[in-house]
C-alpha cells in the first residue's frame, strides 16, 4: 500500500519527509495526509505552513503545539532545501521523540541521504522518495480510472509517447482530452488532434541510458536531439565526458581511493558518482578504452574529416565525412550518433536488455 492510500486508511506516521521531480505526486501525497490528520472545519487553529527559510526551532515549536479542540493538529515545511545541514541535524532529536499529536509533513527540493536527518528519517520508514514509472502507460490507466475517463488502449500508448513521464501534464492532459471526447471514449485521434509531441530528451538522459545498458533508451534520445537539433559534436563530446568519469570510476576503485578521494577524482557531486559508479560495473576498463577510440571516430566523422587509412580512426562506411556530406547534415549525424550508440552499449559486459 502506497503513502496516499495508506493516510485514507488512517494509518498516519507523525513524520513525513517527502521529495520528488514530480509536483502532483508531492500534492497529492501531501492532500491524503492533509485529509486523514485534520477535518477541512479544524484548519483554521490545526494546520500550520512554513514558508520560506525554515528553521529547526521554528518548525519544532509548531509540531509541538498542542491541537486545538482536535485529535491532531498537521505542520508543513514547504522545502528544507534552503537550511543548513547543522539545522538540518537539529530536527533528529524531534524525530527520536516526535509529538504524538502532530503530523508533520516537510518537503525538499533536494534531497541529500547522507545528511543525518534524512538517513534517520529513512530508517524510520518516514522518508519517502516519490518517483514517476520510467513506462506511464500503467499510470495513464490508473488515473483514468480514477476520474472516470475511458480512453482506448492505443490512444494511451501514443499519450505516453507523446509526453513521457511529465506525470503533472499528464494529469492535465488527461482532463482536457475528456472534455474534449465528451461522452465517448478517448481515442487515439482524439490525442494526435489535441497532443503536440513535446517530450524532449536531454543529454543526461542519454549517457546514462549508455552507462546503465539500455540500447532502446539510448537510440530514442539519440532521435530526440537529433529532431531538437542539438549539437551532434557537443553531444559526442557530453558521451565522451560521461565515460571518461566511468573509468576514473574505475582508476579510483584500482588505486583503492575512499569516496571523498573518489568524488574529488571524479570531479562531481557525491550523487552523481554515486549513480556512475553503478554503472561502472557495467564495463570493463579495455572497453572503456576501446569506447574512446569510438567517439574520436565519430568526432573526426561529424566534422567532416578525412579518414586515416588503416589507422584507429579509419571510419566504416557511412561514418566518413564525405559520406556525411552525401546523406545531409541532419540524416548524417543521426547516424553517426546511432552506429556510435550501438557499439558503446555493445562494450558494456552487462547491457540492461539482457539482464536477467
Amino acid at each position: 500500500m502506497d503513502l496516499a492510500a495508506r493516510a485514507r486508511a488512517g494509518d498516519l506516521d507523525p513524520v513525513y519527509i517527502l521529495a520528488s521531480d514530480h509536483p502532483v505526486l508531492i500534492e497529492r501525497a501531501v492532500t491524503a495526509v492533509r485529509d486523514a490528520a485534520v477535518p477541512p472545519a479544524m484548519r483554521g487553529f490545526n494546520y500550520d505552513v512554513v514558508e520560506g527559510k525554515a528553521t529547526a526551532s521554528r518548525i519544532t515549536s509548531a509540531a509541538q503545539t498542542l491541537p486545538m479542540m482536535a485529535a491532531r493538529r498537521m505542520v508543513l515545511v514547504r522545502d528544507l532545501a534552503p537550511m543548513a545541514a547543522d539545522e538540518l541535524a537539529r530536527l533528529v532529536a524531534y524525530l527520536d521523540d516526535p509529538s504524538p499529536s502532530t503530523v508533520l509533513v516537510m518537503l525538499t527540493s533536494k534531497l541529500d541521504k547522507r545528511l543525518k536527518l534524512y538517513a534517520t528519517a529513512n530508517k524510520k520508514g518516514w522518508l519517502h522518495v516519490l518517483e514517476a514509472p520510467r513506462n506511464p502507460v500503467q499510470w495513464i490507466r490508473a488515473e483514468a480510472a480514477d476520474k472516470d475517463v475511458r480512453i482506448a488502449a492505443d490512444a494511451v500508448q501514443r499519450l505516453a509517447d507523446a509526453v513521457g513521464n511529465d506525470l503533472s501534464r499528464l494529469a492535465l492532459t488527461l482532463e482536457q482530452l475528456a472534455i474534449y471526447a465528451g461522452d465517448r471514449p478517448v481515442t487515439v485521434d482524439d490525442v494526435e488532434d489535441l497532443v503536440a509531441d513535446t517530450r524532449e530528451h536531454s543529454v543526461f538522459e542519454l549517457t546514462d541510458a549508455i552507462g546503465e545498458g539500455r540500447l532502446a533508451a539510448a537510440l530514442a534520445a539519440v532521435a530526440s536531439l537529433t529532431e531538437q537539433r542539438q549539437s551532434a559534436v557537443g553531444v559526442v563530446t557530453m558521451m565522451a565526458r560521461h565515460l571518461r568519469q566511468l573509468a576514473l570510476i574505475h582508476a579510483a576503485r584500482a588505486r583503492g581511493l575512499g569516496k571523498s578521494e573518489t568524488y574529488q577524482l571524479v570531479g562531481a557531486p557525491p550523487f552523481i558518482v554515486d549513480k556512475l559508479g553503478a554503472q561502472a560495473r557495467r564495463y570493463a576498463p579495455a572497453g572503456l578504452a576501446r569506447a574512446q577510440d569510438l567517439l574520436a571516430l565519430a568526432d573526426r566523422s561529424l566534422k567532416g574529416m578525412p579518414n586515416e587509412p588503416g589507422g584507429v580512426h579509419d571510419a566504416p562506411d557511412g561514418m566518413s565525412g564525405p559520406a556525411q556530406k552525401t546523406l545531409g547534415r541532419q540524416l548524417g549525424e543521426r547516424l553517426v550518433l546511432e552506429r556510435l550508440v550501438t557499439q558503446l552499449v555493445g562494450l558494456a559486459a552487462r547491457p540492461a536488455e539482457t539482464r536477467r
